[in-house]
């Protein structure tokens, strides 16, 4: 008995008609034998909208009261999709991430997983039953409702994979799989039939917005392979797993894989100090990159995070030494090209426009800072230069 578990954003149960749709392709396509685990993201625009009700009322509302309001929105997921699975003839039950048994640490707002105990899943498996799950949330050790940040569903999606020793994980969404640049900015990006954990792991780091790092890094740790399709067609995506790598005509080829992007980020310089680090240690918003040079550090953020970086840093009395706005990423990668200085070369004189202000590499990236207004051009030329027609 296979048991497979098929993760659904919040775009893919965006209404009851999206809803409804999954259901019937899931009736249509399940095979007898098989054991399903759904994971559900809130509706979309349901977290955004839950979120300006909490700030509406507060200019910084409690963590813990923020993760009890934001986790009714896979609540509400989970339930249509179990009723609506109930209307095509099978037998289904719906958990929250905390019946579930994910268990996480104490860090409101963005926990992690600390050990998952999904014997109830099991307990209704064997019944015959496909089991429903609220992404995006678990329970602390201290039994607080929990929530695990952003891309929290993949992650939720991901870990009950490992813990279930699922088959496969599938991870449905608005688009049909990774490709060699966001669709929704680059001309005629191609899909990528199949993808390495290392390299989706880089693409995931640098701005990508097919899975959560964290997620990536849950499959990367425990071999679990991952597929990223569309939730509108169920068509064959992008398959996510290690990778053999057959010999060619050129052993030591150096390619592009894809590129990712990473548009309005703020920079905050601020002096290296006993205030900073122990803020650093209670730190909850994601920090996109950071660098520290001579006494000082650097954080770079996504403008959403803005008022609470602010907020904190002023309770933390620590000043800001310089404010950076409108920085925008876009980062190449590939195997070894950070190794060449040829792809640098190349890569300096297509960007020559764009006002590249620095650059610096990773293992497999090549990663350029620039104005974020600048970003989407800087993609697409890199894009026809490195990856166009399938180069």
């Amino acid at each position: 008995m296979a048991i497979i578990v098929k993760k659904f954003g919040g775009t893919s149960v965006g209404s009851i008609e999206l809803i409804r749709n999954i259901a019937r392709r899931i009736a249509t396509g399940h095979q007898p034998g098989d054991s399903l685990v759904l994971v559900v993201s809130a509706m979309a625009k349901t977290t955004d909208d839950l979120v300006q009700l909490a700030y509406g009322i507060s200019d910084h509302p409690s963590r813990r009261e923020l993760d009890m309001l934001l986790t009714a929105g896979e609540r509400i997921s989970m339930s249509l999709l179990s009723l609506a699975l109930q209307e095509e003839g099978f037998a289904s039950i719906s958990f929250t991430g905390s019946q579930s048994g994910i268990i996480t640490d104490d860090k409101h707002g963005n926990a992690r997983i600390l050990n998952v105990n999904a014997f109830r899943i099991h307990e209704e498996l064997a019944k015959g039953k496909i089991v429903i799950v609220a992404g995006f949330q678990g329970v602390s050790q201290s039994k607080e409702i929990t929530t695990l940040g952003r891309g929290g569903s993949d992650t939720s999606a991901v870990a009950l994979a490992c813990y279930l020793k699922a088959e496969r994980c599938e991870i449905f969404t608005d688009v049909d799989g990774v490709f060699t640049a966001d669709p929704r900015c680059v001309e005629n990006p191609w899909l990528l039939q199949e993808i390495g954990y290392n390299e989706m792991l880089a693409l995931s780091y640098s701005g990508s917005k097919v899975m959560h790092p964290r997620a990536v890094e849950f499959a990367c740790k425990y071999r679990i392979p991952v597929e990223v399709k569309s939730s509108f067609t169920f068509a064959p995506g992008t398959m996510i797993h290690t990778i053999e790598h057959k010999q060619g005509k050129n052993m030591e080829e150096r390619k592009i894989t894809a590129i990712a992007h990473k548009e309005k980020l703020l920079g905050y310089v601020l002096e290296r100090s006993e205030a900073l680090i122990g803020l650093l240690k209670n730190w909850h918003d994601e920090i996109f990159k950071y660098f520290v040079e001579d006494g000082r550090i650097e954080l770079i953020i996504e403008d959403k995070y803005a008022g609470e970086v602010n907020y904190a840093l002023e309770q933390n009395h620590i000043p800001v030494l310089r404010k950076d706005l409108g920085i925008g990423y876009v980062t190449l990668v590939g195997l070894g090209i950070n190794l060449d200085p040829g792809w640098l070369a190349a890569t300096l004189e297509v960007c020559v426009p764009f006002g590249v202000s620095r650059i610096q590499h990773s293992d497999q990236t090549i990663e350029l800072m620039l104005p974020s207004a600048e970003v989407k051009n800087c993609v697409q030329a890199l894009h026809n230069a490195f990856l166009g027609e399938n180069k």
